[in-house]
């Protein structure tokens, strides 16, 4: 997210539209990405004598499907559409939708595709979160007790387990608060993709009749 765009953090801050175009130069590839880490290793000599180990490496490699292509509007104009981890199909000529999500209107995110040839829509979750806040954390509930354990002890000290176990009940109660709020948040940005995807329907619906009226 640039420095420029705000997080969605109320239903009321979701804005959406949509935009369909036809399919333009698809291309497909994997990404290979290659990590590793070493373990073990060490020893001692004393006097020219000892034990050295050589550290253990683990090397493991993952790949990612990437989807590319270009989506050309009747205005000419065009957006070139990139789709990571797999899911989404569409080929040369097909008809797309991108539905996109934001804080501010005429701006957002592509968090789902549509496809109207196949029939086939993709939005998955995680695609959803992008426009929202950060999803709460569970460290508030691992520092409350500790915090709340040493301002027992300081305060009474006979009664610290007291002050961390309350600690730990209002961080929790604080947590199932924030994530209940942004449960709720992404349903509604659901509901809002939904409702986009199923106005693009329409659209092309009426798009597509009128060119079977105007070729009869």
């Amino acid at each position: 997210m640039s420095n420029n765009e705000q997080p969605i953090r109320r239903a009321e801050d979701i804005h959406g539209f949509f935009r369909t175009g036809i399919v333009r130069g698809v291309g497909n590839w994997s990404e290979t990405h290659v990590s590793s880490s070493s373990s073990g290793g060490g020893g001692y000599v004393h006097n020219g004598t000892g034990h050295i180990s050589a550290p253990r490496v683990t090397v493991s490699s993952t790949n990612t499907e990437v989807m590319r292509f270009f989506l050309e509007y009747a205005d000419d104009d065009e957006d070139e559409v990139t789709i990571k981890g797999g899911g989404f199909a569409a080929r040369e000529g097909q008809r797309v939708t991108v539905v996109r999500i934001g804080s501010r209107p005429g701006w957002g995110y592509n968090v789902a595709y549509h496809n109207h040839n196949m029939g086939s829509t993709f939005a998955p979750d995680n695609r959803l979160e992008w426009p929202l806040t950060k999803r709460p954390s569970r460290k508030m509930m691992l520092f409350a007790p500790i915090i709340g354990a040493i301002l027992g002890a300081v305060v009474m000290l006979d009664l610290w387990w007291f002050f961390a176990l309350g600690a730990f009940g209002w961080a929790l109660y604080a947590y199932s608060q924030k994530n209940g709020e942004y449960r709720r948040l992404k349903a509604a940005v659901r509901q809002r993709v939904d409702e986009l995807v199923a106005e693009a329907k329409a659209e092309h619906g009426r798009t597509r009749g009128a060119n079977e009226s105007e070729a009869a």
